[in-house]
């Protein structure tokens, strides 16, 4: 049985979370990353371990926002103890994460302290909660110093972009450069992305268990993979720069911002934009190929393509993403009868 504690913690914040978490689980590309996530512990780790508290004493009109993004902290830091360790048995410290006020940065993490810009979570306060998801993971990788940079802040940005806010693989920066995964961070991130989900499924873990320990080098990806980052590099751009071919069901566009909706096929080539159980928005299928179908709002001169895996908009500069959804598979055929 959980503390008091603990139990005070998991009462305030599951109308906090809950919602919210289901609608990114739902965005998540890869069967086997969402088998990893339904083994994390739930929302609170075990008694008197591995806690996160915000500290906003210093800022109390972002009280509401620490309530809300310590509920998060706190549902998400064990679970990035689970996915980095190599051990059966996770120990977590507890963390506090101060909104300053002071600091012009937006966030570092330094041991078991975060501090967090006080004016960032002002001006960028969705954008914050994934900044305290990436700081978060520092402090369960707490390497020891002069350690591969890129990697480092690349699990850091894999988790954050990859599995909290689940980005598509399409939506990461790929630069055409030598040795482009260095740049670390959303570069690296979206690389190790396709590499846990089709090349090298628990690339991420050994790689960590790599860094904490003196045994990452030159030919660490070689040795889990067997090909060298910048082959595995070049599979990767070449994979996710391929068009992904549309389902054979295309009745059903689900995605998960915004609270929920789906894009929904009627007759005659109309479709509708649902959100809460009503129509909201009515459009024209306009053309079809084999990786999108684009649709046109034209009472709002509004064109939308459905891919297999994202909403785009379209700019005077091009398509841009809107944001992630998934094709709803097709029903399957009830039997009746004996």
């Amino acid at each position: 049985m959980g503390s008091p504690k603990t139990s005070s913690l998991a009462n305030k914040c599951v109308g906090l979370i809950s919602k919210w978490g289901s609608a990114k689980v739902r965005s998540l590309r890869f069967i086997h990353l969402l088998a990893v996530l339904l083994t994390f512990v739930p929302l609170a780790a075990a008694d008197g371990r591995g806690r996160v508290s915000i500290d906003s004493s210093r800022t109390q009109e972002h009280r509401a926002w620490a309530e809300s993004a310590e509920c998060m902290a706190n549902e998400w830091y064990p679970r990035l103890g689970n996915l980095l360790s190599s051990s059966p048995r996770v120990e977590l410290p507890d963390v506090v994460i101060e909104l300053s006020p002071d600091y012009d940065g937006v966030a570092a993490a330094s041991g078991r302290r975060i501090t967090l810009s006080s004016k960032w979570v002002r001006d960028h306060p969705e954008d914050a909660r994934g900044v305290v998801v990436h700081e978060l993971v520092h402090v369960v990788q707490a390497y020891p110093e002069n350690r591969e940079g890129w990697v480092t802040e690349g699990i850091a940005d894999f988790i954050r972009y990859g599995l909290f806010e689940a980005w598509p693989l399409e939506r990461f920066p790929r630069p055409a450069k030598p040795h482009p995964y260095t740049d670390g961070y959303q570069t690296a991130g979206g690389f190790l992305l396709w590499l846990e989900g089709d090349a090298s499924p628990g690339i991420v873990r050994r790689l960590n268990t790599a860094l904490r320990g003196d045994a990452y080098g030159p030919g660490t990806f070689r040795e889990i993979t067997g090909r060298s980052a910048d082959d595995l590099w070049a599979a990767y751009v070449a994979a996710v720069d391929a068009p992904q071919q549309l389902p054979a069901e295309t009745t059903r566009f689900r995605y998960g911002a915004n609270g929920g909706g789906l894009f929904e096929r009627k007759d005659a080539g109309a479709w509708a934009e649902m959100n809460q159980g009503g129509e909201i928005w009515r459009f024209k299928e306009v053309a079809r190929t084999t990786t999108y179908i684009e649709l046109l709002d034209e009472s709002r001169g509004l064109r939308l393509r459905l891919t297999a895996s994202e909403v785009q908009l379209s700019r005077r500069e091009g398509w841009s993403t809107l944001y992630a959804a998934g094709w709803d598979p097709k029903p399957r055929r009830q039997v009746t009868g004996p």
